[in-house]
């Protein structure tokens, strides 16, 4: 049974972070706007549908952005996709869906690039299940990929 640290990240929990900041002083400003910009990177990631290992948790277990938390000397649960060189939360398995932080996905969005000259991220989006990823796509591309990958591939079809 996959273990879940809460992760969600609600507008007010970024407006308490940057009250705190604007209240405090000298170098303890600087730690907030560091506690402030976790939590909204955070944020951002998860409305993006990436996931990763955002979260190295008191050296004992990883976190994804979609929560899923894997112990640091766990072993790859995915072999099939090894060659993609990604990180130990995404070959471990009961990832949730991002945003909505709800049910589970097999197919979900693993890197991203940005391009300059068009002002716009592309995605990089992989299926655990079946071994199927996507080149640089859009965000509504990579999602479309989500979609046909998810119901499907979990469900062993």
């Amino acid at each position: 049974m996959p273990k879940y640290a809460n992760v969600k990240v609600t507008e007010q929990r970024l407006a308490e972070l940057k009250k705190d900041q604007d209240e405090a002083v000298g170098m303890a400003r600087y730690g907030r706007f560091k506690a402030w910009l976790h939590y909204a990177n955070l944020k951002r990631w998860q409305e993006q549908g990436w996931h990763f290992n955002y979260l190295n948790y008191s050296g004992e277990e990883q976190h994804c952005t979609c929560g899923l938390a894997v112990p640091i000397d766990a072993e790859p649960e995915i072999d099939a996709i090894k060659w993609l060189d990604l990180d130990p939360v995404q070959v471990a398995k009961g990832h949730r869906k991002l945003p909505a932080l709800a049910g589970v996905c097999v197919a979900f969005i693993y890197d991203f690039e940005w391009n300059a000259g068009k002002g716009v991220y592309f995605y990089k989006a992989l299926c655990q299940s079946c071994g199927s990823h996507t080149d640089l796509v859009s965000n509504s591309q990579a999602r479309v990929f989500e979609n046909e990958h998810n119901e499907p591939c979990a469900a062993g079809k």
